[in-house]
């Protein structure tokens, strides 16, 4: 496959699936060769948009195509298992919308079947391929901000006109691949409180507290109800914090040192100047480059080259269990839920 271009076939052409298209079309090492979606809409919409591209309602066709060497899933989470496996048992590279499955079963089952067919799995965490959050676990395994202590984000919006998930299966899923993407690990343990207030069946408002063997616990809040949108998080480590907030337009990321304390350590006998200076901020340079097209190079790459992607089905499964296990705190009342031991 190298030295050729990689052929997509994009499944679903909703929300999401045209800057798919866009964005591995704009690719020079791939070239999207089949849209397929169900709504003839939708299909009519990519004929316009993108001139001259095949679309079709039928899958089958474009499984069947042995010019496709990878297919791009972007439709409704509960359809994610029947595509992904159909795909990886027609020999295809699959990149899956996140979050990866409806269930823990249905994500094990195709990160088992991606491992067996030898396959490249690609979940759509975007935002792990942010460079702000990309520069944030650079500065973490550089030891600049020392031992994680605490995180907390908030991920605030108004809803969807429809949902088939949750604002936790929505929004949450962002803010627990970083979780994931950051601490490298699932939590022991994950405690969430959820209500429903505008939505007649969905929960449009839940905290998530997740709490980690080293003691270190993060803390998420998603709802549907804000009108003005928040993209938030902040994270400390005994040296420093980070406060990465995506709706800025410029300095979107901020490191803010432990500053100056004269009261630490002062004796009784001893007289000085009690004080306390705030941190140095300072604004960490980041990478020009659209999440998502950083996201499709990193799927292309590992199909040429084998590399493990950022995102892949092992960080796709985590978050469907911390996905899993909240939405079991939930039910249970804001029980604990024992996770990754």
């Amino acid at each position: 496959m190298k030295n050729r271009k990689i052929n997509i076939a994009v499944a679903g052409a909703g929300y999401w699936g045209p800057n798919l298209i866009r964005n591995f079309s704009g690719i020079d090492g791939a070239q999207v060769c089949w849209v397929c979606d169900q709504k003839s809409g939708r299909r009519r919409y990519v004929e316009e948009k993108f001139p001259g591209l095949p679309v079709t309602n039928n899958l089958n066709q474009v499984l069947s195509d042995s010019n496709v060497d990878a297919v791009v899933i972007a439709t409704p989470v509960s359809t994610h298992r029947d595509i992904a496996l159909a795909a990886l048992s027609a020999g295809k590279h699959i990149w899956v919308e996140k979050p990866l499955a409806h269930s823990v079963r249905a994500a094990e089952e195709i990160v088992q079947e991606s491992k067996k067919q030898g396959l490249t799995l690609v979940v759509d965490h975007l935002f792990v391929y942010n460079p702000a959050v990309a520069k944030v676990k650079e500065i973490i395994q550089k030891g600049d901000l020392g031992k994680l202590c605490y995180a907390e984000s908030g991920r605030v919006n108004l809803g969807p006109p429809a949902s088939e998930v949750d604002v936790v299966w929505d929004l949450a899923t962002h803010d627990l691949a970083i979780t994931y993407y950051l601490w490298g690990k699932v939590p022991e343990e994950i405690v969430a409180y959820g209500r429903r207030f505008h939505h007649p069946k969905l929960l449009d408002m839940a905290f998530l507290h997740l709490i980690f063997d080293d003691a270190s616990t993060v803390m998420h809040h998603v709802s549907w109800l804000c009108p003005e949108k928040t993209r938030r998080y902040f994270v400390a480590g005994e040296k420093g914090s980070l406060i990465f907030d995506d709706t800025q337009s410029d300095n979107k990321l901020r490191f803010i040192d432990q500053g100056i304390d004269s009261r630490i350590g002062t004796k009784d006998d001893e007289m000085k100047e009690l004080f306390y200076k705030p941190g140095k901020v300072s604004f960490p340079a980041l990478d020009r480059i659209e999440p998502l097209r950083a996201a499709c190079m990193d799927f292309l790459a590992s199909i040429q080259n084998g590399q493990r992607p950022r995102s892949d089905g092992k960080a796709g499964l985590a978050v469907v269990q911390m996905l899993e296990a909240a939405e079991q705190s939930i039910a249970q009342g804001s029980r604990p839920v024992r996770i990754g031991v």
